[in-house]
């Protein structure tokens, strides 16, 4: 019912401009104002190439760092290069009272992997009643929030993480069908009332291969999920299974790992997220106040990377601990038996013999459980699930002293209130607090930002006494550390990241340089990225930019990146040509 009320909410909302407006104005007549100027239609576009090296850092030969297999320092010849071409296009059309977009964007990956984002926006709009009512509807890229490229507000578009460290904030973003509508309440307070609505929700998107694979946290949940069925595996094999041989829905259980350990199969998924239950709709009133410009919102949906639910796999890690703990019994015991009989112990003998037999079976039981669980659907075993989620969000920008500061506050409130459900997300709170200054040498400009989040009843990620599969001897206060999707291995559950950004413009603008770091202040991991643009001539620029990673933590940031290298570092080169019109 709850879900039912706000969708006929959204939708609602996103229909009241334009019924109100054909009631006012007879029927769909705007007004009887007419367009009293020649629409005008823009294109404008960027064309370009780039080709990035990932630089071969300290590499051992033999051992677990070998992947690349450098021979030293810098091996230019095992050097890995990517390079592209891409053309980005935009039409846009302003009339009086309405207007369309069109953004095209044309890229290998793109053309190939991802063709439904060849269209990268469109949209139409309308204007009424003086520009008061404006309504929106597309496939659009809405932006909420007053941070500088950085936002813990902005929750309806999903992210692309296939190249997640240089795009742009808004390139990062996949565009989502949205309808939106904007109230201008009031001229003098710039008082504005947003509404949106989707009808389905857009996951964030991963790699599957390259050097740009996913964050820390999803490559957390994959390996989780990987290692067990591959120890459980072993263990049942060594119980009574052919781990080879053993099928699960008809695919032998290596392939059922490697099924498992990609995130993008469908049929790991609960529900589809192309449905009404992942709808999404929000509210956000924003105002100013002398000089204080202000916002409050509300966002209702799902977060876009998912959690896995574990219960059947770690039943059956608890059924094939037991056959294995049950097997070692009855060794023990046949060995005792062997013993006495050698002793001439018959009676003791008899009785070690006995208790081998009743441990046998035991073990023999717990491996057909087990073996059960595999020839199960996998999804008995694992499956993955979108947490829904609730933000209140408090946003503001304002001039302190020389500072233009930027804030968000957000309020993520998940269906765990008390925290104790494993599968499911803890509430949080996240923030984001920055300012920029112009720094009276040359041109510079210094722009800081602090950005995290704090788990909430984090302490209930350690407690608990739930027993997994009726088996009292295993609690879940023994397995849940590992598996609980907020679970922290340094048993942190607060994360903050500085990124500073210090930028300055030469040669009549035409040169510009900066350096960007980012510290993860928890995991210790960082990044420094110095680039320089020489814009040649009208529209034609080109661009240098390096960039340096270290982080030795499995839950940094990085870490994925940085995990195969001797030292945990990685840097890059990348150039680039781009033709702006």
């Amino acid at each position: 019912m709850k879900k039912l009320i706000f969708t006929l909410t959204a939708l609602s909302l996103v229909s009241l401009a334009s019924a109100q407006e054909f009631d006012d104005f007879g029927g769909g007549d705007f007004g009887g104002y007419e367009e009293s100027s020649t629409p005008a239609v823009t294109i404008t576009g960027e064309v370009g190439a780039e080709t990035r090296a990932w630089i071969g850092t300290t590499n051992e030969t033999s051992g677990l760092y070998d992947t690349h297999n450098y021979d030293g320092i810098y091996d230019v010849s095992k050097t890995e290069l990517d390079a592209g071409a891409y053309a980005n296009l935009e039409l846009n059309y302003e009339g009086d009272y309405t207007g369309a977009n069109l953004k095209l964007k044309l890229d290998s990956g793109t053309l190939t992997e991802h063709p439904e984002d060849v269209i990268d926006e469109v949209s139409a709009s309308g204007s009424f009643k003086d520009g008061r009512i404006q309504v929106k509807a597309g496939k659009m890229k809405e932006v909420w929030g007053k941070g500088d490229k950085i936002h813990v507000l902005d929750n309806f578009n999903a992210n692309d993480y296939t190249d997640f460290i240089f795009p742009d904030y808004i390139d990062r973003r996949l565009g989502e069908v949205m309808f939106k509508t904007t109230f201008n309440l009031s001229w003098d307070y710039n008082l504005k009332l947003e509404g949106i609505f989707t009808p389905w929700m857009t996951a964030d998107r991963f790699a599957s291969e390259g050097s740009f694979l996913y964050p820390a946290a999803q490559a957390n949940l994959t390996s989780k999920v990987k290692d067990i069925l591959v120890q459980q595996g072993s263990a049942i094999t060594s119980t009574a299974v052919d781990f080879e041989k053993q099928t699960v829905n008809g695919n032998t259980l290596v392939n059922a790992i490697m099924r498992l350990s990609d995130f993008s199969t469908d049929d790991l998924y609960e529900d589809n997220i192309r449905s009404i239950k992942y709808a999404q709709g929000g509210l956000r009133m924003t105002g100013t106040l002398g000089g204080l410009d202000w916002g409050l919102s509300y966002y209702y949906g799902h977060y876009k990377q998912p959690s896995a639910k574990l219960q059947g796999l770690i039943g059956m890690k608890a059924y094939a601990d037991a056959a294995e703990e049950a097997k070692a019994g009855a060794e023990k015991a046949a060995a005792a038996a062997t013993a006495a009989t050698a002793a001439g112990d018959a009676t003791t003998a008899a009785t070690y013999a006995a208790m081998a037999a009743q441990y046998g079976a035991a073990a023999q039981n717990y491996a057909d459980l087990a073996t059960s669980a595999l020839a199960g659907d996998v999804n008995t075993l694992v499956s993955l699930n979108y947490d829904q989620m609730q933000v209140f969000g408090v946003e503001a920008a304002f001039v302190l002293w020389k500072l233009n500061t930027r804030w968000e506050f957000a309020y993520n409130l998940t269906e765990d209130i008390a925290g104790d459900d494993p599968w499911v997300k803890n509430n949080s709170i996240s923030w984001v607090g920055g300012f920029d200054i112009d720094i009276p040498i040359h041109n510079l400009n210094l722009n800081v930002q602090e950005t995290g989040t704090y788990t909430l009843k984090s302490d209930k990620i350690k407690n608990g006494g739930v027993t997994v599969s009726g088996l009292g001897r295993l609690t879940w206060e023994t397995l849940r550390n590992n598996y609980d999707v907020d679970y922290n291995s340094d048993d942190k559950y607060i994360n903050n990241k500085l990124i500073v950004l210090l930028s300055d413009k030469w040669l009549n603008e035409k040169l510009t340089t900066e350096v960007q770091g980012i510290y993860c202040i928890e995991t210790k991991d960082f990044m420094v990225a110095p680039n320089i643009e020489y814009n040649v001539t009208e529209g034609l620029t080109f661009g240098c930019r390096f960039a340096y990673l270290y982080s030795d933590n499995e839950n940094g940031e990085f870490y994925n990146f940085t995990a195969d290298s001797e030292h945990h570092d990685k840097a890059f080169l990348q150039l680039t040509a781009k033709y702006q019109f």
